[in-house]
Order: C-alpha cells, then sequence, then structure tokens
C-alpha cells in the first residue's frame, strides 16, 4: 500500500507542477500584452485557451492523485479534517485581505489555500509512513510556497502594469518549483 501511496502523491505532484507551467503560459500570454496595453489574438488567443484547460485538467488530476496517495497513508480522519481546515482558513484569509488590504477577492485565493491543504495533508501522510524528513521539507516548502503566495495576492492590485505582471508570475513558477522539489523527494523516499 506505501509503495502505490507514494507513487500516487509523485504522480500528483508532477502534475501540479505541470498545470503551474500551463497556468504560468496562459497569465504571460493574457496578461503580458496589458502592460503595452494590447491583447492576445489569432493562434496565440488559442494557444492561451488551451494552456488554461491544461491546467485545470492536471491541477484537478493533479490534486486528486496527490490526496489519494496520502489518504492511504493517514488517519482517517485527515481528508475531512484538512478540506475543513482548508474552508475555515481561506475565509477567515477572505475577510483579513478584504477589511485589512482592500483587497478584492479572486480565484488565486481560493487556489493557493487548496494548496496549502493538499501539501499539509501529503506531510502528515508522509510522517505516518516514517518519512520525517520529507513531511517536515513538504510543510516548510508549503508554508513558503503559501506565505510567498499570500503577499503577492495582496500586493498584486496596488502596482503597476509591469509589476503586477511580475506578481502574478512569482506564485505560479515558486508553485511550480516546490511541486516539482516534492516529487523529486517523495520518489527518493518511495
Amino acid at each position: 500500500m506505501g509503495d502505490v501511496a507514494f507513487d500516487q502523491m509523485r504522480q500528483g505532484h508532477w502534475l501540479m507542477a505541470a498545470c503551474c507551467v500551463l497556468y504560468l503560459a496562459w497569465w504571460a500570454i493574457f496578461f503580458w500584452p496589458k502592460v503595452g496595453g494590447g491583447e492576445a489574438q489569432g493562434p496565440l488567443r488559442v494557444v492561451g485557451v488551451v494552456s488554461i484547460l491544461g491546467a485545470v485538467v492536471c491541477g484537478v488530476w493533479g490534486a486528486t492523485r496527490t490526496c489519494g496517495g496520502a489518504a492511504r497513508l493517514a488517519p482517517a480522519w485527515a481528508p475531512v479534517g484538512f478540506a475543513l481546515g482548508s474552508v475555515a482558513l481561506y475565509f477567515a484569509l477572505l475577510a483579513v485581505t478584504q477589511r485589512a488590504f482592500q483587497r478584492q477577492p479572486t480565484t488565486e485565493l481560493v487556489l493557493f489555500v487548496a494548496w496549502l491543504g493538499m501539501e499539509a495533508f501529503c506531510a502528515l501522510a508522509l510522517g505516518r509512513a516514517g518519512e520525517a524528513g520529507a513531511a517536515t521539507l513538504v510543510a516548510l516548502l508549503a508554508v513558503a510556497g503559501f506565505a510567498v503566495s499570500l503577499v503577492c495576492y495582496v500586493l498584486y492590485y496596488r502596482l503597476g502594469a509591469l509589476a503586477s505582471f511580475v506578481d502574478g508570475c512569482v506564485p505560479l513558477a515558486l508553485i511550480g518549483v516546490v511541486s516539482a522539489v516534492v516529487a523529486g523527494c517523495i520518489a527518493v523516499v518511495g
């Protein structure tokens, strides 16, 4: 059961890395032109649409694989506990970012809170499988990726065109790298 769980978590993280690459491609295609006052057109626009659809497929499939593998190793309460914790964290951050920073809510907040919950669940599963070092690495990388994403989320609408474009790229690139590192780590221990 452990080998299957590790394989699923590893595959899930590679899919999450692919999701980030595709999401970043969409972001670049649809938001870079706004820096110069234009918009994506023609075949480039089609590539952008295909990229975001691919990102959705890879993201959902990756999260399903990762959580499916983690569920094989974690206690029975963990899937519901992490899901409820993620929902509670989302609403708390939604309130704080709206009230304290006047940040209008966007999908990105849901995505990186869900990603943190998934990584915390994965870290718990790795710890339960006796891989404390891997669990610690996943937890630390997840907290770092989440913190950077939250800062970028809060700053986005306060920045100029080029700075906000880069600000939007940072979480995607970072979480993509974190996902690849975690996949590699799981391949080593699993």
